[in-house]
C-alpha cells in the first residue's frame, strides 16, 4: 500500500482528539469515584443502562480520536493489496481458526473448556508459538550480523526481542516445572497458582498489561505505520514496527473477552481494533481486500457478541483468556516470520546488487 500523506492537525482535529481523551478520562474517574470499582476489576459483563452508556462513551471517544487522525490524512488513497502468500495465508488462516473456536464454544462448550485447561492444546500451542517467535527473531538477529552497516542498536533490539519472547514462552509453561516434576520452592508459595512463574504473583495487573501491550504492538503500531509515512521511511522502525496486515490478524485476540469486558482497557482495545479494520475497509480500493477485511470485521463482532451473551456456557469464567493468549502468540509468530523474510531479503540484496531494483514489499510497497 502506498503510505498515506498526513497533513498537520486542523483545529477540528485537535478538538476531536481532546474530546475523545476527555471522554476516556471521565469514564476512568466515574469508575473510581462514582461506581467505586477498581479500574482492573474483573466481573461478569454489566449491561445495565449506566454501563451501556459507559460503553457508548468509550466507543464515541475512540471514534473522535480516530477521526482526528484520519481526517488529517492527505488526499492520496492507499493501495491495499494482499500481495504475498504469507499475508493471504495468515489472515485467512487466523480467521478460520477463530471461526472454529467460536463454533466449538457455541456447540461444544465442554470441549471449549477442556482445550483451555493447564497442559492442554491451547496452552502448549501458545508456548510453542512463543518459542517459535523467539527462534525466528534470533535468526533475524543472525541475518542482521551478516548485513554490512547494520546498526548495533538494531542488532541489540532483535536480540532483546528474541529473549523477551523466550521468557514469555517459559512463563507460559511455568519454566517447565510440571514437565520436569519440580516442586514449588518456598519463595513461590505466594504465587496464586503455586507455580514457578512471575506473572501469577500479580496476575490481574500483569494480565492487563500483557493484553493491552499486545494490542498496542500488534494493532495500533501497524495502523500508525499505515497512516504515518515516516515510520516506513525509518530503517529501524521499518524492521520492528509490524506491517499493516498484522493489525488485521492482531485484532482477532481483541474480540475474546468475557470476565474482563467491564475493564476500560479491554473495551478500548476491542473498539479500536474494529475502527482499525473499518478504516482499512473504507480506504482500500481493492475489492478482494475489502472482502477479507469485511470478513474479519464480521467474525470479530460475531465472536464478541457470542462470548458476552452466552456467559453461561463457560465452565470457568476466565477460560476465554486462554484463547486470547493463544491468538497473541500466533500473531507474534507471524510478525516474527515477516521480520525474518525482510531481513533475509536485505541480505540477498546486499549479496546480489541486481536485486536492488526488484520490488520489495516491505519497503517500497506496503501491503495488507
Amino acid at each position: 500500500m502506498n503510505i498515506v500523506n498526513i497533513k498537520r492537525f486542523t483545529a477540528s482535529g485537535y478538538v476531536a482528539f481532546l474530546l475523545g481523551c476527555t471522554g476516556l478520562v471521565a469514564v476512568i474517574s466515574l469508575d473510581k469515584w462514582y461506581w467505586g470499582a477498581g479500574i482492573l476489576t474483573e466481573a461478569p459483563p454489566d449491561f445495565s443502562p449506566e454501563y451501556t452508556l459507559r460503553s457508548i462513551t468509550i466507543f464515541i471517544s475512540m471514534v473522535a480520536i480516530f477521526w482526528s487522525l484520519i481526517s488529517n490524512r492527505g488526499t492520496a488513497r492507499p493501495e491495499i493489496s494482499a500481495g504475498t502468500r504469507l499475508e493471504k495465508a495468515s489472515i485467512l488462516g487466523v480467521l478460520t481458526i477463530s471461526s472454529v473456536f467460536v463454533a466449538i464454544f457455541i456447540f461444544k462448550p465442554a470441549t471449549f473448556s477442556t482445550l483451555s485447561l493447564e497442559d492442554n492444546l491451547i496452552e502448549w500451542a501458545s508456548a510453542i508459538l512463543l518459542f517459535g517467535s523467539s527462534i525466528t527473531v534470533a535468526l533475524s538477529f543472525l541475518q542482521s550480523r551478516n548485513i554490512a552497516r547494520t546498526p548495533r542498536g538494531t542488532q541489540l533490539s532483535a536480540a532483546l526481542l528474541s529473549l523477551l519472547f523466550f521468557v514469555m514462552a517459559m512463563e507460559e509453561v511455568s519454566w517447565l516445572q510440571r514437565v520436569l516434576g519440580i516442586e514449588t520452592p518456598k519463595e513461590f508459595h505466594a504465587n496464586i497458582q503455586l507455580e514457578i512463574n512471575l506473572h501469577n504473583f500479580y496476575t490481574n495487573p500483569i494480565e492487563n498489561i500483557y493484553y493491552f501491550g499486545a494490542f498496542l504492538f500488534l494493532v495500533m503500531l501497524p495502523f500508525f505505520r499505515f497512516l504515518f509515512p515516516a515510520i516506513s521511511n525509518n530503517n529501524y522502525l521499518r524492521i520492528f514496527v509490524a506491517r499493516p496486515f498484522i493489525a488485521v490478524i492482531g485484532s482477532t485476540a481483541c474480540a475474546y473477552n468475557f470476565d474482563m469486558w467491564n475493564i476500560i482497557f479491554t473495551q478500548i482495545a476491542f473498539f479500536c481494533s474494529l475502527l482499525v479494520l473499518i478504516t482499512f475497509f473504507l480506504l482500500g480500493p481493492n475489492r478482494n481486500d475489502k472482502k477479507v477485511i469485511l470478513l474479519a470485521i464480521l467474525i470479530a463482532v460475531f465472536s464478541q457478541i457470542q462470548f458476552l451473551e452466552n456467559g453461561e456456557l463457560f465452565v470457568r469464567s476466565w477460560e476465554i483468556t486462554e484463547y486470547r493468549e493463544f491468538f497473541i502468540p500466533l500473531t507474534l509468530f507471524i510478525y516474527s516470520l515477516d521480520m525474518f523474510i525482510y531481513m533475509k531479503r536485505l541480505r540477498l540484496t546486499e549479496k546480489n546488487p541486481k536485486l536492488k531494483g526488484a520490488p520489495q514489499p516491505n519497503v517500497e510497497r506496503q501491503t495488507l
